[in-house]
């Protein structure tokens, strides 16, 4: 199981972080907790709402959601699995918001002595809130590492429960997609967009890559699956009959895998 995986695909580690705006604000907790007699309430205050912010952290969501989109999960947090095949592709994707993330956290760097100086002098302001430039930039961070899938047999287990993880996750995968399929397909009525048809074909595609565990169950429901992806949209939407069929043959299939 390990030498089988280890040649299939690496481990990637990805990893994130920003400066965190939002902080407790002690006094102003301690004076709350006090009126209502309680030890229960925090005040939380927004230090500074630059929208270099918002786009940096919308990036690092591209990110994580795009390094989720191509990995499956190993049998410890923060580690996920990558096919092989798809390394060159998580690499190229991961330099690119890499690059976009750079660019802004060097930007909002520039602005922040600034931002800083222009802070409101108010009853809320705490100066340690907004520490030295050297310890904000150093909150910033979007990294992924690859290592080998370990292949010595003390780690079968880990594997194996890595390779556990990943087939249910592919499985779910398929799962949400072709429950959709059948939902939209049985209404005769309801209009849909060719990205009802995209969506199985890109799971198809990655599937095939991310079996990395050679698990035969994925392979059959990818197969039994794979015939309906290679179907026109525009036939479903012309053809009142094929659509009515396909909606049964989705629907059989979510029966046999229990899906």
């Amino acid at each position: 199981m390990s030498t089988n995986i280890a040649d299939k695909a690496v481990i990637a580690v990805f990893s994130s972080g920003a400066w965190r705006v939002t902080r407790t604000h002690a006094a102003e907790t301690d004076a709350v907790n006090s009126k209502h007699n309680t030890d229960k309430a925090t005040v939380k205050v927004s230090v500074c709402d630059h929208p270099l912010l918002k786009q940096i952290g919308l990036v690092i969501s591209r990110a994580r959601a795009d390094h989720y989109k191509i990995t499956l999960p190993a049998a410890d947090d923060g580690m996920r699995l990558l096919p092989n095949a798809q390394q060159l592709k998580h690499s190229e994707i991961m330099q690119k918001h890499g690059a976009e993330f750079s660019t802004l956290v060097v930007e909002f760097c520039r602005q922040y002595e600034a931002l800083r100086a222009a802070a409101p002098q108010d009853s809320l302001y705490v100066p340690e809130h907004w520490p030295e430039l050297d310890r904000v930039r150093s909150c910033f961070r979007l990294t992924c590492r690859y290592l080998p899938v370990p292949a010595l047999g003390q780690w079968d287990t880990w594997v194996k429960e890595s390779a556990d993880s990943g087939a249910a996750d592919l499985r779910e995968r398929v799962s949400v997609v072709i429950r959709k399929f059948v939902s939209t397909l049985s209404d005769k009525d309801k209009i849909f967009r060719d990205s009802l048809i995209n969506n199985l074909r890109e799971v198809i595609y990655l599937v095939d890559d991310l079996n990395v565990g050679s698990d035969p169950g994925i392979a059959r429901l990818i197969d039994s699956v794979r015939p309906l992806a290679a179907i026109n949209p525009d036939d479903l939407r012309e053809d009142k009959a094929l659509r009515a069929d396909t909606a049964t043959r989705a629907a059989d299939i979510c029966s046999l895998f229990n899906l």
